[in-house]
C-alpha cells in the first residue's frame, strides 16, 4: 500500500520533488478512498482536515458568490482530475476549506490526514519547508489563473450589459419627460423606482470592469490634497448621513503636504469606505475621519461606533464579491475589494479592525500610502 501510494504522490506537483523515503513517510499517512457522482468531499468553511490527491475520476471545487441581495450561489473555479490536489488548507493549517469539493463522476482519491501530515513538517522541517513553499507555487498559479479567467468574462459580459441598460434608461426618461404620451403619478412613480434600480445595475457594471481594469493598468498620479480628497468624500455621503441623524467628524492637521495619488481613485476609496460606515452605523451614531502623518507616510483612518465585523467575516473582509453572513443591506460586496486594489497599487496597505482600540464596538479601516 505504501508503494503504491508513493506512485500515486509522485504524480502529484507538491510532492514531485521530493524523495522516495519522504514519499513514503507521507504515504503512510493516507489511505485510498472511492466516491460516488455528487459525493461532496468537503464543503467551504469546514476545519480543514484531509488532503484529497485525485488518482481516477474528476472532482469540482466550487466557492459560494452572492450579488447584491441575490441568494448565495455556488461557482466552479476548478475541475482536479488525476494527479491534482485538492484541500490544500489542510497542508497550511488555515482555519477553514476555502471552498468546496464534489466529485463530478466516480472518483478515487488518495486521502492524506492533513494533521499527520502538519505533525511531519514540525519534525522535518527542510520537508515542510520544501512542501509549503511549492505549496504557495501552487496556490499563487491557479488564483492568478482564476483571476485572470474572470476578469476576462467579466470585463465582456459587463461591456453587453451596459449598452441594452443605457438604451432602457433612455427609454424611461423619454417617458418621464412626457414625450410618449400622459402618465398618471402611479406610472411615474413606478419609473423612478425601475430607473433607481437600472443606475444600481449601471453602478455594479462599472465595479465589476474595475476588477479587471485594477489588475493591470497604470494609475497617473498627480500631486492632491488628501484632505481635499476627503472632504469631498464627506460630502457625497452626508445626505445618506442626515438621514439616519449621524454625526461625521473629522481630525486631520490644517498644513497636510500634497501626496502624489490618482485622485479619481483615491477619491474610490474614501467614498466607499466612508458609505459603508454610514450604511452600517445605527441611527445617531458617529462616524470619524482621522488623517494622520507618519514617519514617511499618511495614515487615513475611518472609524464608526456601529455593531462591528463578526470576527468569522474579518479575513475575507476584502475578497471580491464577499459579503459578510450578518449584512443585509444591498451592494454586491465589492467596495471592499475595490479599495484594497487600490490602495495597494499606490504601494499602500489597508487593513480593519473590530473593535478597535479607540472604541469597545464598531469598525475601523485603515490605510497608509508612503510619501515617496
Amino acid at each position: 500500500m505504501v508503494v503504491a501510494a508513493s506512485k500515486v504522490l509522485r504524480e502529484c506537483p507538491l510532492f514531485r520533488s521530493l524523495s522516495d523515503e519522504e514519499l513514503d513517510r507521507i504515504a503512510r499517512l493516507s489511505h485510498e478512498e472511492t466516491f460516488e457522482p455528487g459525493a461532496v468531499l468537503f464543503h467551504e468553511g469546514d476545519p480543514p482536515q484531509k488532503v484529497y490527491v485525485i488518482e481516477e475520476g474528476k472532482v469540482a471545487v466550487d466557492i459560494g458568490v452572492r450579488f447584491g441581495s441575490v441568494a448565495r450561489r455556488r461557482a466552479t473555479i476548478e475541475t482536479a482530475t488525476r494527479g491534482r490536489l485538492v484541500g490544500w488548507s489542510a497542508v497550511a493549517g488555515v482555519r477553514g476549506y476555502t471552498g468546496a469539493a464534489r466529485c463530478l463522476e466516480k472518483t478515487t482519491a488518495l486521502v492524506i490526514d492533513g494533521e499527520g501530515l502538519r505533525h511531519l513538517f514540525d519534525e522535518d522541517s527542510y520537508l515542510g519547508y520544501r512542501v509549503m513553499r511549492k505549496l504557495v507555487e501552487l496556490v499563487r498559479s491557479r488564483a492568478v489563473s482564476v483571476t485572470d479567467t474572470l476578469a476576462h468574462i467579466l470585463s465582456i459580459a459587463s461591456h453587453d450589459l451596459k449598452a441594452p441598460l443605457h438604451a432602457v434608461q433612455s427609454y424611461h426618461q423619454v417617458m418621464l419627460g412626457g414625450y410618449a404620451g400622459p402618465l398618471t403619478e402611479k406610472q411615474k412613480d413606478m419609473l423612478v423606482r425601475s430607473g433607481e434600480r437600472i443606475i444600481g445595475l449601471l453602478g455594479l457594471i462599472d465595479d465589476i470592469l474595475d476588477l479587471s481594469r485594477l489588475e493591470a493598468s497604470e494609475l497617473e498620479k498627480a500631486a492632491s490634497s488628501l484632505v481635499k480628497l476627503a472632504e469631498t468624500s464627506i460630502e457625497n455621503v452626508r445626505a445618506q448621513a442626515n438621514q439616519k441623524g449621524i454625526k461625521l467628524l473629522t481630525e486631520w492637521p490644517s498644513d497636510l503636504a500634497d501626496i502624489m495619488v490618482q485622485p479619481a481613485r483615491m477619491q474610490q476609496v474614501l467614498t466607499n469606505l466612508l458609505s459603508n460606515a454610514v450604511k452600517f452605523t445605527q441611527e445617531g451614531g458617529e462616524v470619524r475621519v482621522r488623517i494622520r502623518e507618519l514617519r514617511g507616510k499618511v495614515s487615513v483612518e475611518v472609524m464608526d461606533n456601529g455593531p462591528g465585523i463578526p470576527e468569522d467575516d474579518l479575513p475575507r473582509i476584502f475578497d471580491d464579491f464577499y459579503r459578510g453572513k450578518t449584512a443585509t443591506a444591498g451592494g454586491a460586496g465589492l467596495g471592499l475589494s475595490i479599495a484594497k486594489r487600490v490602495v495597494e497599487a499606490h504601494n499602500g496597505r489597508i487593513w480593519v479592525e473590530s473593535p478597535y482600540p479607540e472604541s469597545a464596538r464598531g469598525a475601523k479601516f485603515t490605510f497608509t500610502l508612503p510619501r515617496s
